[in-house]
């Protein structure tokens, strides 16, 4: 890439201020111990973003698959790395030595350069920089998320009684504990044992039913009909059966499997004096290393829209973070017996915009590494510093009461509650926004919603507003978009003042944007005439 010129005339007091740069003041700007040590690390950098992007099941098909092996191989470290390191410990030195030929090989046929041969090279340098940013997004978000809530927990730093339910909890759980991990000979009571064999079960009361039933009519039944819906279906399970009696129940029956033993354990059971540390690491390690796959995604979503499952999280999260005491938790409420309450509701969508900002260095090309005094690497429509889109969330609800305005004497519980309505960020100019998949939870006609404004208006003494941290990067969705000159990649290129914006790069264009937007619904209900809790 040929090198651009950092002179800029100056148009305006802003401009003034700000030193035109070169491939000097760069190299200058920058210690040379920190260059030294980024191309250093540069391997340790690309190693560490490409076990990222395993782990996080992103990248492609290509990167799936290999998500899968690093998962299948996890699964072999546990079970059998500790049969490896003590009997064949020369196998790991092998499998490193012919990975690396089969490295060597591969580069050496494509004609491929090694990664030694770009060592501190410009593409190096942007690559490292531009991995760094990645793996830096990824762990904010992971520490924002689960880092710094336990560490506010063990520091004693959440109000409540959250640290001292985790000590009660650690100390009633360690009993349970030992009795899993306890190995067999150190247990008082003997563990006993039942054999037997598959020919036994086969010939117990419910299997011999079983196989009556499936042979007599079970079978016949589905073989006519078969027969008679799909003739070409039958003769390819004829030709199937024909294949599986000469070649495959023979080799079955060589194996004796009806003679062969079962032992299964009958005391204590399954997990009592059964598990052991490597069982804990297979279980954790799976658990992190599908955790963002899509098929896990998948099922967690089913599962949470179980109300028993969101139950039981959201009372064991309850437990142990301090919000409440166990106590009032576990303790049966009993029914109330008032009766159910007008309730009115409605939903009123926002779109959140961030602008993603970025600077082009000379040798680096476009990075997040911007100039102290100007706008951050993400930020809102003020330019004020903002998350960005993996460790976004939105505002915690709100519950107020009001004076009723239908029932004198009560009050009105007014709840506010934010949720996503798009399920990932997308880049404005690139994705259209559409809110064809959106359904609002109730609709209602011209008159009923000039009503329930009046009467919100009456029972509230404060408006509805987008609360005060969202207000410069939220907008109604009726409100009109600003204008944005993009390129395909949705990008905005300016000066170096960040200034005569529009979609041409080249010369004297040293800094771009791009606006990230999702879509968010205010769900806003009343319910009239409750009694105020205590």
């Amino acid at each position: 890439m040929s090198e651009k010129s950092a002179v800029m005339p100056a148009s305006g007091s802003r401009v003034a201020n700000i030193k035109s740069l070169s491939f000097m003041d760069v190299i200058e700007g920058i210690p040379p111990s920190l260059i030294q040590l980024l191309v250093a690390l540069a391997p340790t950098i690309d190693l560490v973003h490409r076990i990222l992007l395993l782990v996080t099941w992103r990248g492609g098909y290509a990167m799936r698959v290999q998500s899968w092996l690093l998962l299948v191989g996890y699964i072999l470290t546990c079970m059998y790395g500790y049969e490896v390191l003590r009997y064949a410990p020369q196998a790991l030195l092998l499998l490193v030595l012919g990975y690396t030929w089969l490295c060597r090989s591969f580069t050496r046929i494509t004609g491929q350069r090694r990664a030694a041969d770009e060592s501190g090279s410009v593409r190096t340098l942007r690559k490292a920089v531009s991995q760094l940013s990645e793996i830096s997004d990824f762990f904010s978000a992971v520490y924002e998320c689960l880092l710094r809530p336990v560490h506010d927990v063990l520091c004693w730093k959440v109000p409540g009684y959250g640290p001292v339910q985790l000590v009660i909890f650690l100390i009633a759980s360690w009993p349970l504990w030992l009795l899993c991990m306890l190995p067999q000979h150190m247990w008082v009571t003997p563990i006993y044992y039942a054999s037997t064999t598959f020919s036994s079960i086969g010939a117990s009361a419910p299997v011999a039913a079983l196989s009556n039933y499936y042979h007599t009519q079970l079978a016949p039944a589905a073989h006519t009909h078969m027969a008679n819906n799909a003739p070409r279906l039958c003769a390819l399970y004829a030709k199937v059966s024909a294949w599986a009696h000469q070649y495959v129940i023979p080799l079955v029956r060589s194996w004796d499997l009806p003679n062969m033993r079962l032992s299964l354990q009958t005391f204590p059971p399954f997990p009592i004096a059964a598990l052991t540390l490597r069982h804990v690491l297979l279980v954790g390690g799976v658990i992190v290393l599908t955790w963002c796959s899509p098929w896990a995604t998948l099922i967690r979503s089913a599962l949470w829209h179980s109300a028993f499952v969101r139950h039981v999280v959201l009372t064991t999260v309850r437990v142990l973070s301090g919000s409440e005491s166990v106590a009032s938790r576990l303790r049966p409420k009993p029914p109330s017996p008032r009766k159910r309450h007008a309730t009115d509701e409605f939903e009123t969508e926002f779109v959140f915009e961030i602008y993603e900002n970025q600077r082009w260095w000379i040798g680096l090309d476009w990075t997040a590494a911007l100039l102290p005094q100007e706008r951050p690497s993400w930020s809102d429509s003020e330019n004020h510093a903002v998350a960005p889109p993996a460790s976004f969330s939105l505002p915690r609800g709100i519950r107020t009461y009001m004076p009723s305005s239908r029932y004198p004497g009560k009050d009105d519980l007014r709840t506010s509650q934010w949720r996503w309505v798009d399920s990932e960020w997308h880049v404005a100019g690139v994705q259209s926004i559409t809110s064809s998949s959106y359904t609002p939870k109730r609709s209602m006609n011209a008159s009923e919603a000039q009503r329930l404004s009046k009467e919100l208006a009456t029972a509230h003494t404060e408006p509805v507003e987008v609360p005060d941290e969202v207000k410069d990067v939220a907008r109604p969705i009726s409100e009109p978009a600003v204008s944005m000159d993009v390129d395909a990649e949705g990008w905005q290129y300016g000066d170096n003042a960040w200034e005569k914006l529009s979609k041409q790069s080249g010369m004297g264009r040293y800094t771009r944007r791009r606006r990230w937007l999702r879509t968010a619904v205010l769900v806003q209900s009343v319910e009239y005439g409750v009694q105020r809790s205590s």
